[in-house]
């Protein structure tokens, strides 16, 4: 008797819930522990980088497309092998994130919003101000999912190494000129990225 097998492509309704279910989660611990962190939140020093990109209003947009990105990337794996893959390194790579969290929180000092900003990007500024807490800074977690999706994505669409690489690394120094991370942040980010990316590497470039 043939025992069926799983189909190998997924469709976008059931890659849209798995990633969905699995953002909330994350969204919920980062929230919680954001605002009620376990210990008193300390600031890392600011380095030349951070002096040197200083504070931009602007990018705020480039911020905000950061973060849709990465969801975005992992939503088009239609790989059902490459999306799991992608998910446990998205899922383990935020677990070590929470764990630093919770037992060495960081936090950043924000900026005064200037009085002259024009409407959209001052309503941009608000609204991440009213979602977002200014503790959780280290590692990452905005470099960190970009970083493991776009990975995910490539491993479907290798061609796509070409383009997909260079449009989120390009945004990174957002997360920096906005004041919501130092470049601590971005390199601890980038790490648990890729301790979680290398614990399924196996799996990710399995030979279909």
């Amino acid at each position: 008797m043939q025992v069926p097998t799983a189909p190998r492509y997924l469709p976008l309704p059931h890659r849209l819930g798995w990633v969905l279910a699995l953002l909330a989660l994350v969204t919920t611990v980062y929230l919680g522990s954001n605002y009620f962190p376990m210990a008193a939140p300390r600031a890392l020093p600011r380095t030349a980088v951070d002096l040197a990109l200083g504070w931009r209003a602007w990018t705020i947009w480039p911020y905000w497309l950061l973060l849709v990105l990465a969801p975005v990337f992992i939503v088009s794996i239609s790989d059902r092998r490459i999306l799991l893959a992608t998910l446990r390194a998205y899922a383990a790579s935020m677990a070590l994130n929470a764990a630093i969290w919770m037992i060495w929180p960081t936090h950043a000092v924000r900026q005064t919003l200037p009085s002259d900003l024009d409407p959209a990007t001052d309503a941009a500024w608000r609204l991440l101000y009213f979602l977002d807490g200014s503790n959780n800074c280290f590692p990452s977690g905005h470099i960190t999912a970009p970083i493991v999706a776009v990975a995910g994505f490539c491993a479907q669409h290798p061609r796509a190494r070409r383009w997909a690489w260079p449009a989120v690394v390009v945004l990174f120094p957002s997360v920096v000129s906005t004041g919501q991370h130092y470049t601590w942040d971005v390199l601890g980010g980038a790490a648990t990225a890729l301790l979680a990316l290398a614990w399924v590497r196996d799996q990710l470039h399995a030979p279909a």
